[in-house]
């Protein structure tokens, strides 16, 4: 069994039109043989993501798996020590060099936001690209 949210699992087994008490059954279960642990899958999907999403994207994709909100913390958590760096690297895979004029730096800008990139992070980014 793949790694899922415990909503997603419940949302699969009642797709199969087993009954509530079923499904709360089941679902005890997967978590006591630890076949069902949100923390872990979250853990994992953050990890996935992160080498080409920033922390808000990552925790608003988890949000709508139905991890619970403090699962999401603690995942994301982690990553934002990592933030400029992986923000500095999707600049580079991305764009390759650092842009020239006021317009290609807005471009950025609103591709590294759209993937979930603070503002501040992003403009970390640069700042570190210039200085190498």
């Amino acid at each position: 069994m793949r790694d899922m949210s415990r909503a997603e699992f419940e949302r699969k087994l009642a797709a199969k039109e087993f009954t509530p008490e079923e499904i709360a059954e089941a679902v005890v279960w997967c978590e006591a043989e630890g076949w069902l642990n949100e923390a872990r899958y979250a853990e994992v999907v953050a990890r996935r993501l992160g080498y080409r999403y920033g922390a808000s994207r990552i925790s608003q994709t988890l949000k709508q798996k139905g991890v619970p909100d403090e699962v999401v913390a603690a995942a994301v958590g982690e990553m934002k020590d990592t933030e400029v760096a992986r923000a500095r690297e999707v600049l580079a895979r991305k764009f390759g060099e650092a842009p020239v004029d006021a317009a290609s730096r807005a471009k950025q800008i609103r591709y590294m936001q759209a993937r979930g990139f603070g503002y501040e992070a992003i403009k970390k980014a640069f700042v570190a690209d210039r200085d190498d």
